[in-house]
């Protein structure tokens, strides 16, 4: 029922249009009497009265820009469904609870197109007017009661289409808040926006939705849809329609998504199947009933777009009302803000994430073990145990592929898999010989899960294993203040039962420093990204190991140093006071059956005071500088130092003896080291040092 206000309603013969004197039921048996037997009210009749109602709407501004989004199809079938509704309203035997179940169906519809409660009473009135001017032909007593009970009816009918529209603000409220809620107990970003995705997909006309991030080649990949949006995506993937793109020099980033993506604007098109930027999206578009969209680029702090959330109406202009476009705004910002928090998560397209979650569900699961040793002596101190996916072609498929895609309940059913195989393996190496500990990584959350606390336990005690021969290795993940509280209180519980607990990826984030602070580890890994930075920037690389594990050791926490892959970095890591070393340079990741022969045949031998690698020669020279600094209080101890032989020159001796450079600069860096550490030509000749260690270590990779 759409209208707009054509002034005062009009009387006929002196009767006014609206009815007085005694009200008549709307229902029942007198409705029955003052209805029945009116042959003006058959189908012919309230198709021209909605005909000239339409031609009356033609001069409402808010109406008249609601119907022109409409095709002439779907026009027609408006009036067509309007004259079923008034073909209802003027039935004798309608009945109350049908006619509000259909007003409030058709209330939702005005809600959400935008149309309130002010355009019905004014629909009304012109409907109305119609039917008063056709009873003029009866008997005045006849003409009045069934004028009399028609109002009753609509007046109800008014009421519950208003009743309607609260219920659709009351809606969406309740699914921000479910959004809202949803982001407190979201692990990961797979998580948020499932979450999310589960909430708006209980809005009444919200057809499809998808989460889409951009590829380096700026092609927007789909991870996430609810509703029809899982069919519009494989309609994409198929080749049917293409993918959005964020390039504005192509076709397909022409259309809202990628306007959004490169305004960092929310973009509506009220009409989907009109516009030209819509060509390439038609097709599919139309068969599934898409005659809305929105495109909304979700932000990070800087304003710039990080990913895109669409999503698409049955109903033209479903996202021109003001409650809707209040909603998309909220989604703009609250989950621009979550996502910008865990943009970290590399892009997982939707096919792939439902085959890792497939995978999972049918227990495809395999663990490697990567050996963790004792840098002072090459005591093997315990595996780690690493989670694979088997693919159906019997490949292994590794964690940063499918981790990403996992939620909750995904990471929850990984853990128990993996925990289950490792510690069977466990007791199947102790049976072989080789009594050794384990670790597993866990989610931060899953350490104040009671789910997982069970499964823990129940395997443990399955196995016949003590707590103390597992670890559990903390991953990176956001932490608010309550978190924090929460993790701490978690973590000591977990450990007063024997289980060690460790830092993974230490220096990874802020928050893993705010960890080391706050929580009581048994253990902290560096990072092993930090490490690999010693193939282009060694000194930068090993001084992050050096303050890292200081830091760790003036708390008492012993230091795991990982992507130790080759002599050199396994050597500096030990001389730089490293306990512990993990990487492909001490072994690979291997099945359970091959350790046993690679305890047997491996060995470390370093000796920290004679370097074989010039990266085990920058690492000495950087504690040399330390401790340079050190004795600057004491200028004998300083002398001495300085004339002694230092780790540096025992390598130039033993591997570089021809290297005149080294040689020189050596000199000429102990000469200028009695000036003190932050001299300024004492400065100068390390930086030259480290250059010309830098040189031999390049050279030999």
């Amino acid at each position: 029922m759409l209208a707009c206000s054509r002034g005062r309603a009009r009387t006929q013969e002196g009767r006014a249009i609206f009815p007085v004197g005694r009200p008549t039921a709307a229902y029942g048996t007198e409705a029955v009497e003052s209805l029945s037997g009116i042959d003006l009210f058959d189908r012919r009749v309230l198709a021209e009265i909605v005909d000239t109602t339409f031609a009356q709407l033609d001069s409402c501004g808010p109406v008249a820009d609601i119907l022109s989004r409409l095709n002439a199809d779907e026009f027609a079938h408006l009036k067509n469904q309007l004259v079923e509704y008034f073909e209802m309203l003027v039935d004798p035997n309608l009945e109350g609870a049908t006619h509000s179940a259909q007003a409030r169906r058709v209330g939702a519809v005005h809600a959400f197109v935008g149309l309130g409660p002010q355009w019905l009473a004014h629909t009304y009135a012109i409907v109305e007017e119609q039917i008063a001017e056709r009873l003029g032909a009866l008997p005045i007593e006849r003409s009045a009661r069934a004028e009399r009970t028609l109002h009753q009816r609509v007046l109800l009918d008014i009421r519950e289409q208003a009743e309607s529209y609260g219920t659709v603000g009351r809606s969406l409220t309740a699914t921000i808040t479910q959004i809202d809620r949803g982001i407190d107990g979201a692990a990961n970003l797979s998580d948020l926006i499932r979450g999310a995705f589960e909430a708006m997909g209980t809005i009444e006309g919200l057809l499809a939705g998808m989460f889409l991030r951009s590829d380096p080649s700026g092609e927007l990949q789909v991870e996430a849809t609810f509703g029809l949006g899982r069919r519009y995506h494989q309609a994409m993937e198929e080749g049917c329609i293409p993918k959005i793109h964020t390039d504005a020099s192509r076709a397909a980033g022409r259309g809202p998504g990628g306007r959004a993506w490169r305004s960092a604007e929310i973009v509506v098109a009220h009409d989907w199947m009109a516009g030209e930027d819509r060509t390439p999206w038609r097709s599919i578009s139309g068969e599934l009933g898409f005659r809305a969209g929105a495109a909304i680029p979700l932000l990070d702090e800087s304003g710039r777009t990080i990913a895109l959330i669409m999503l698409y109406s049955h109903y033209p202009g479903f996202f021109a009302s003001n409650r809707i476009e209040k909603f998309l705004i909220h989604l703009q910002l609250v989950l621009g803000r979550e996502v910008a928090r865990r943009i970290r998560a590399p892009i997982v397209p939707m096919s792939e994430s439902n085959g890792y979650r497939r995978l999972l569900d049918m227990q495809s699961v395999a663990v490697l073990y990567q050996p963790i040793v004792d840098l002072r002596d090459g005591r093997l101190v315990k595996i780690e145990a690493l989670a694979r996916l088997i693919d159906e072609r019997g490949e292994m498929i590794p964690a940063h592929r499918f981790l990403p895609a996992f939620g909750e309940s995904d990471l929850l059913q990984l853990f128990e898999a993996v925990l289950r195989i490792a510690c069977r393996d466990c007791v199947m190496l102790e049976r072989a010989g080789l009594r050794t500990n384990i670790a597993v990584n866990i989610p931060a959350p899953a350490l104040a899960d009671l789910r997982y606390r069970e499964v823990l336990f129940a395997i443990l005690t399955g196995n016949g294993l003590a707590p103390n021969r597992l670890t559990l290795e903390m991953l990176e993940t956001p932490e608010d203040a309550a978190d924090l509280t929460r993790h701490e209180r978690a973590i000591s519980q977990l450990r007063a039962d024997g289980i060690e607990i460790e830092q993974d990826d230490l220096g990874s984030a802020h928050s893993s420093l705010v960890r080391l602070d706050r929580y009581p580890f048994d253990g902290v890994k560096i990072d092993q990204a930090l490490v690999r930075g010693a193939r282009r920037h060694p000194q930068r690389a090993l001084e992050f190991i050096l303050h890292l594990t200081r830091l760790a050791h003036a708390l008492d926490i012993p230091v795991t140093v990982e992507g130790l892959e080759n002599y050199g970095t396994i050597e500096a890591a030990t001389i730089l006071g490293a306990d512990r070393g993990q990487g492909y340079g001490i072994a690979r990741p291997m099945p359970s059956t091959d350790l046993l022969r690679w305890h047997a045949d491996f060995q470390h031998r370093i000796d920290p005071q004679t370097p074989q690698t010039s990266l085990g020669a920058m690492a000495g020279f950087l504690l040399w500088d330390l401790q340079l600094a050190e004795l600057a209080r004491w200028p004998n101890m300083l002398a001495e130092f300085t004339r002694s032989d230092s780790v540096v020159e025992r390598y130039r001796r033993a591997h570089a003896a021809a290297d005149a450079r080294l040689e020189e600069l050596l000199a000429r860096t102990r000469a200028e080291a009695g000036r003190g550490a932050d001299h300024e030509h004492y400065r100068h000749a390390r930086e030259e040092v480290m250059k010309q260690l830098h040189e031999h270590w390049t050279s030999m990779q």
